[in-house]
């Protein structure tokens, strides 16, 4: 008998391997780890806690951010459950793992997306500088407003 979701490491790797198929997407998922570890350390109090850092990888991660964030803010599980928040009662090295689980999560998710816009653009005849363009456009608008 066959659970549903056994095949979940191989959609798992099937999702990596699209993700890294293209050379904008590789370029996004390399900063976007390095910011995510580099927060993470400094927010667990082992390095240099760079605001840059960590503000880079919540642009990158916006869409979905603003998701949970969201999910988080209506229903208010911890507080109606247990009459605790953990995200302001709890100190920040307990959220670092979960925060590059997260980043990590996110970050293949958007990377698949640019890897198949990429790909169809190119298929459809664009200019090969269009989707990156975009990608800095879309990504440093993002910035300059989460900074306004």
């Amino acid at each position: 008998m066959r659970l549903p979701g056994s095949n979940a490491p191989a959609r798992l790797r099937e999702a990596a391997l699209t993700a890294w198929s293209e050379r904008l997407s590789r370029g996004y998922l390399v900063l976007l780890a390095v910011c995510a570890v580099w927060s993470m350390t400094g927010g667990a109090g082992l390095g240099e806690d760079g605001p840059l850092a960590r503000n880079i990888a919540v642009v990158l991660t916006l869409p979905w951010l603003l998701v949970v964030h969201l999910f988080l803010v209506v229903t208010q599980v911890d507080t109606w459950l247990l009459g605790y928040n953990f995200y302001f009662e709890s100190p920040a090295w307990l959220f670092e793992p979960l925060w590059v689980l997260y980043c990590l999560t996110a970050g293949l998710l958007n990377a698949r997306l640019l890897a198949r816009v990429s790909r169809s653009a190119r298929e459809a005849g664009s200019a090969p500088w269009w989707v990156p363009m975009f990608t800095l456009a879309f990504f440093g608008g993002l910035f300059a407003l989460w900074h306004a």
